[in-house]
C-alpha cells in the first residue's frame, strides 16, 4: 500500500467517524425536537385553562370589590357620625381650654 492509499483510507476512517458523530447529534437534536412538539401540542390547552382561570379570579375580585364598596357605604354614616361627635367636642373643649390658659396666664402674673 503506498502513501496516497494510506492517506485515502485515513480520510475514508474520518469520514466514517464524522458521519456517525453527526448522525449521533441529529438523532438527539431529533429527540429534543420531538420534545418540543409535544410541549407545543399541550400549549393551547393550557393556556385556555389560564385564560379560564384568570377570569375567575377577575370575576371573583370585581365581587369583592363591589361587597366592599357596598359595606363602605353602610359604614360611612358611622364615620360622619364620629366626625360630627369629634367636631362637637372640640368646639365644646376649646373654650375651656382658652380660660384654663388665661388662668394660667393670670396666676403667672400675679406670682
Amino acid at each position: 500500500m503506498t502513501l496516497v492509499g494510506i492517506g485515502v483510507l485515513l480520510i475514508g476512517i474520518a469520514f466514517l467517524v464524522l458521519a456517525v458523530y453527526l448522525s449521533w447529534t441529529l438523532n438527539n437534536l431529533a429527540h429534543v425536537l420531538r420534545g418540543v412538539e409535544k410541549t407545543v401540542e399541550h400549549l393551547p390547552n393550557q393556556l385556555n385553562d389560564i385564560f379560564k382561570e384568570t377570569g375567575n379570579l377577575i370575576n371573583h375580585t370585581n365581587s369583592t370589590l363591589s361587597d366592599v364598596n357596598e359595606k363602605l357605604r353602610t359604614l360611612s354614616p358611622l364615620f360622619y357620625i364620629v366626625e360630627d361627635v369629634g367636631e362637637m367636642s372640640r368646639k365644646l373643649t376649646t373654650p375651656l381650654a382658652n380660660f384654663n390658659v388665661s388662668r394660667k396666664k393670670k396666676t403667672e402674673e400675679k406670682n
